[in-house]
């Protein structure tokens, strides 16, 4: 080269330090991703919701005389219809009852207590923090579910479909409307996962919260339980080997803590109960309120049998599509039992069974939104997922249902 000139870059040293930086940045992606794509989920799940939720409230006439949670700000309003009211009213006004009235005692308290206290940390309405509480703790359970699905599947790629079917699922507009099932969904799927990873006190914790949350959430301990029984080598395959008993009763004396710390899941309904009997002496009145819905437990198969022929009854009109949805999604629900069962195991599949049950006594029509919580059965379409068109339809088809639905919900039409 001539004395004075410019010296040339080298090409390949170039080219092989921005490979070394790719795969530096590839591998710190790959390490993120337990957080990276629950994100990514949440922010473009929600901004289908957030975008519909507008348009239909904007384009669309909804009936007057309707409560309105946020005055002075419509947007918040979108996210609190129907049972919303109730959660509000319980975090500013606490509990009550009205004899032969619907009452808000049927309301477990956790979530509003949760909206009380981020109103006054924040200095902001109750309906906001709600609204907050609700989507923070729908990303949260975002990502325990994709960690719990990529330990249960063993594949990431599955534990990623596991999250964007959730978030856009029809009815999963709620994981952002002050209701609790985002939070609900956050504390059972991290109660699973702390289970699985054999952190007991963690999952016991979480387990008391969620009992806390909602009636159902007292489930989580025998969920819990029977991956204790699982951890110390006890399956329902082996029940009638003494071999197994033997095993299990070693593992007991060993770990005999561990069941009592297990055992602390059902405080967060007890210590409801203890406050209804000590305000109102009655431990349980939040079950016995339930009739001031004109709810009569008549069994599932009753149910069943009464409210799937009103398919083909159109007169229900306003109501007609919500009513059909609800329908399938039970049916849907029921039938993919059996696969949960064969693939994560019956502790699951029980556990979806009784939470699709126990609701069904007495109606279908919000089991579209309650069996949004229901991680199993998400991790198991995960799982289905694998070939690219499947993929693709079940994703295209949550989506569009997504929008409509969001649409009707931010009308006061009821949905679940």
């Amino acid at each position: 080269m001539k004395s004075g000139a410019l010296d040339m870059p080298d090409w390949s040293i170039l080219a092989q330090r921005a490979r070394h930086a790719t795969m530096r940045l590839t591998t710190a992606m790959h390490r993120l991703d337990w957080v990276l794509l629950p994100v990514l989920a949440f922010a473009l799940s929600r901004g289908l919701v957030f975008a519909v939720g507008l348009i239909g409230d904007t384009f669309f006439e909804t009936d007057p005389g309707h409560w309105v949670a946020a005055p002075d700000s419509p947007f918040l309003s979108m996210w609190a219809k129907w049972d919303s009211q109730w959660y509000v009213q319980i975090a500013r006004q606490g509990y009550f009852i009205r004899p032969g009235q619907q009452s808000n005692v049927a309301f477990f308290p956790l979530y509003p207590l949760a909206m009380r206290i981020v109103a006054r940390i924040l200095s902001i309405d109750v309906v906001f923090a709600g609204f907050l509480v609700s989507n923070f703790c729908f990303l949260a359970g975002l990502i325990f579910l994709y960690k719990l699905a990529a330990l249960e599947l063993g594949d990431r790629a599955a534990a990623q479909r596991t999250i964007f079917y959730l978030a856009f699922f029809p009815t999963a507009f709620f994981f952002s409307a002050v209701y609790t099932e985002s939070l609900f969904l956050v504390l059972t799927v991290a109660t699973m996962y702390f289970a699985r990873t054999r952190h007991w006190l963690l999952a016991a914790l979480c387990g008391l919260l969620a009992s806390a949350t909602r009636n159902i959430g007292v489930l989580m301990w025998g969920l819990v339980m029977w991956e204790w029984l699982r951890a110390g080598g006890w399956r329902i395959t082996t029940i009638h080997r003494r071999k197994s008993w033997r095993s299990l009763w070693v593992y007991l004396r060993r770990r005999w803590d561990q069941p009592l710390i297990i055992a602390m899941i059902p405080v967060g309904l007890l210590l409801f109960m203890l406050f209804l009997k000590q305000s109102f002496d009655r431990p349980f009145i939040f079950i016995e309120i339930q009739s001031t819905w004109n709810r009569e437990n008549i069994g599932p198969l009753a149910v069943l049998m009464r409210d799937i022929p009103r398919i083909f009854d159109v007169e229900i009109k306003r109501w007609y599509f919500t009513h059909v949805f609800n329908v399938v999604s039970t049916l849907l629900a029921l039938s993919m039992t059996p696969f949960i069962w064969r693939k994560l195991g019956e502790g699951y599949a029980l556990y979806v069974l009784i939470l699709i049950l126990v609701p069904i006594t007495s109606s279908l029509g919000s089991v579209a939104r309650y069996i949004l919580p229901l991680f199993p059965l998400f991790i198991v379409l995960g799982w289905w997922g694998r070939r690219a068109a499947v993929n693709h339809t079940i994703l295209s088809t949550f989506a569009i249902f997504l929008g409509l639905l969001t649409a009707i919900f931010v009308n006061w039409i009821f949905v679940a």
